[in-house]
């Protein structure tokens, strides 16, 4: 089941398919099952967050705005493996985590009043889509909402509270993640512009090979080596994705992705280095065993 920002029940969820180069929003009501169920080793987030303040939420009712402060404010949340740990009605058992793509109407699980999009920069909400950790347990759905790597925003009845995340992680997961979030919030053409957005999350290796890559004159009448996104091996983008758990070795790892666009699922496996004090990204490794950078080698002049 699923809870709003206002704390009532939801048997489904907002899809929202992003189509075509515009990536014009499409919307359907689905019942989906979420990523992450079966056999694959999903990563929990293990982190740990300070609920900052609470603001009376944009849709509560005029006669009935409830004061921003439920004794939350000040208090402790941490994403632990199976629970969260947190002061009720946020914890709960069972947890299982997704990172879902939401755009101005599906925040706060549809509750912004209309139109959404003003109603979201009036919260603070610069940029959108805005990507999500969503929480399914046994208290129900809670979507996370991540204006920065260590900002989030979630909605409780009819308050607005703001999370901010108590230290940044360093592990392979936590970087895919980021370059995720930075990648599937703003332009994910592959082109220089969009990859100079996620540099920092790469290694100096991949990003030469890329610079390389476009140096390089495309192929006339013929398909290029990169036809669509390489950093999720789509072209209709996906919605969600849940990250498994990293193989390390050394100075290596390897960190499995399961995406999913609401009418099928697939899988990416990232390979990161560690350069200097932090994990990059430094390959990708695609169903069926092409890699990032084969593909941008196999481009000649």
């Amino acid at each position: 089941m699923m809870t709003n920002g206002g704390g009532d029940v939801l048997p489904c969820a907002w899809r929202w398919r992003r189509r075509g180069v515009r990536r014009t929003l499409v919307a359907s009501f689905l019942c989906l099952a979420p990523l992450g169920v079966g056999a694959f080793d999903a990563w929990p987030p293990q982190t740990e967050w300070r609920i900052d303040r609470g603001v009376v939420a944009p849709w509560a009712p005029a006669k009935t705005r409830p004061p921003p402060d439920r004794g939350l404010a000040g208090k402790s949340l941490r994403f632990a493996a199976t629970r969260v740990e947190a002061p009720q009605p946020l914890a709960c058992a069972a947890a299982r985590y997704e990172f879902v793509l939401t755009p101005a109407p599906g925040l706060f699980q549809g509750s912004l009043p209309s139109p959404a999009g003003q109603a979201a920069r009036a919260l603070g909400i610069a940029q959108l889509p805005l990507l999500s950790l969503r929480v399914t347990c046994d208290g129900g759905i809670f979507d996370y909402h991540l204006l920065t790597s260590g900002r989030a925003l979630l909605g409780l009845d009819n308050v607005v509270w703001t999370l901010t995340r108590a230290a940044a992680a360093d592990s392979p997961e936590a970087t895919t993640v980021e370059l995720l979030r930075l990648h599937m919030t703003g332009d994910m053409a592959f082109n220089p512009a969009a990859v100079a957005r996620k540099r920092a999350y790469l290694t100096t290796g991949l990003r030469g090979a890329i610079a390389d890559y476009f140096k390089r004159p495309p192929p006339q009448d013929e398909v290029p080596p990169i036809n669509g996104d390489p950093f999720t091996d789509s072209q209709e983008y996906p919605e969600r994705f849940v990250p498994g758990r990293a193989r390390i070795d050394g100075a290596r790892a390897n960190v499995p992705i399961r995406f999913g666009d609401g009418s099928r699922d697939w899988q990416v496996e990232v390979l990161l280095l560690r350069e200097g004090s932090s994990w990059r990204v430094d390959d990708l490794r695609y169903p069926g065993g092409a890699t990032l950078r084969g593909l941008l080698q196999a481009q000649s002049g």
